[in-house]
């Protein structure tokens, strides 16, 4: 595994994940009343998709959750007020969570979380669902469109990973020379504990804080989610150490989208931080490279606008949804 490899793998085994867990935060009588449905999809190579679909408006959204490895687990129940007008439809990818632990280097290539994806969609009969993707999820959501460009009807990517793999590294590196020694030891003790005892929520909590200060304007923020980042069986979370992290990012070699996702005509929204690790260039490349986009710039945000900016955030989809651009998006130059 060469030097960028084993960046991107520490640097994926935690991008979108949390340190705590909240999930006796009040629920509203709103969100305990919207209809859900889970259950299982099987894959054409017989992998079973844990799926939870929640909300009963007339559009559905494909959420694709970030990682590779974690779960739906992380943000499903927080991006739940979206279900108020729109249908939900969330499930863990291969290799993590209730889905099958695939673990074999073919197998979790990242062409296979495309064919998964295909099958979620296929399988529900989806004629040009939207598609939203956060972090690692806006890398599949472009895989996606790009071997199937006229199956989904709008895309929004969300704090997502950049069209070039240099730009990824070039962000993290300098995240990286950002921390201090004493932090970067005691993140180093507590992955080791991770690795030795997967099954200790403790350790991955107490890594999870840590790696997470850069990634907030507010790191208070974190206390708002209802999600659980450390979610998943001690068999998944070995899994995504062991297999996932191994094999998934390593399956795209350096990859450069710019040219073949010039030629993607969806209307797409990006949505973006500024405070995010992630830079803000990568967003931008994103708003100019794809043909009718534009950029939603979130100043003093960090990688989870859902969290520091829930109203501007959900506001801004369900303009877009509407089929409106939000006010404050800036058009890509290639956008009318």
């Amino acid at each position: 595994m060469g030097p960028v490899i084993r960046l991107l793998a520490a640097a994926f085994a935690v991008l979108p994940a949390g340190c705590t867990r909240s999930s006796d935060r009040p629920r509203t009588a709103a969100l305990d009343s919207l209809q859900r449905w889970e259950g299982f999809v099987l894959t054409p190579d017989s992998v079973r998709l844990f799926t939870r679909i929640v909300g009963a408006g007339r559009d559905t959204i494909i959420v694709l959750h970030g990682g590779p490895g974690l779960t739906l687990d992380y943000l499903a129940a927080d991006l739940e007020p979206m279900a108020a007008r729109h249908t939900l439809l969330f499930y863990d990818q291969r290799g993590a969570g209730r889905s099958t632990l695939v673990s074999d280097s073919a197998g979790l290539s990242a062409q296979r979380f495309v064919d998964d994806l295909e099958a979620i969609r296929a399988h529900f009969g989806l004629s040009k669902p939207a598609l939203l993707g956060h972090s690692w999820g806006v890398g599949l959501a472009a895989l996606y469109v790009q071997r199937y460009p006229s199956t989904m009807g709008q895309l929004i990517l969300v704090d997502g990973v950049p069209l070039r793999l240099t730009n990824l590294v070039a962000g993290f590196e300098a995240m990286d020379r950002a921390r201090d020694s004493s932090e970067r030891a005691e993140m180093d003790r507590w992955m080791e504990t991770r690795r030795t005892h997967p099954e200790d929520a403790v350790a991955c909590h107490n890594y999870y804080r840590l790696w997470f200060r850069p990634f907030f304007a507010d790191t208070s923020a974190l206390s708002r989610s209802r999600g659980d980042f450390c979610a998943g069986t001690l068999e998944s979370r070995r899994n995504k150490m062991e297999g996932v992290d191994r094999f998934t990012m390593a399956s795209l070699g350096n990859w450069d989208w710019r040219a073949a996702m010039a030629t993607v005509p969806l209307r797409s929204l990006i949505i973006h931080g500024t405070v995010d690790p992630i830079p803000l260039a990568t967003a931008q490349e994103w708003a100019s490279i794809l043909p009718n986009a534009r950029l939603l710039t979130l100043p003093n945000v960090g990688h989870f606008p859902y969290l520091e900016a829930p109203d501007q955030f959900f506001a801004a989809i369900d303009t877009f949804l509407a089929g409106r651009w939000p006010a404050e998006a800036k058009p890509g130059r290639h956008t009318p």
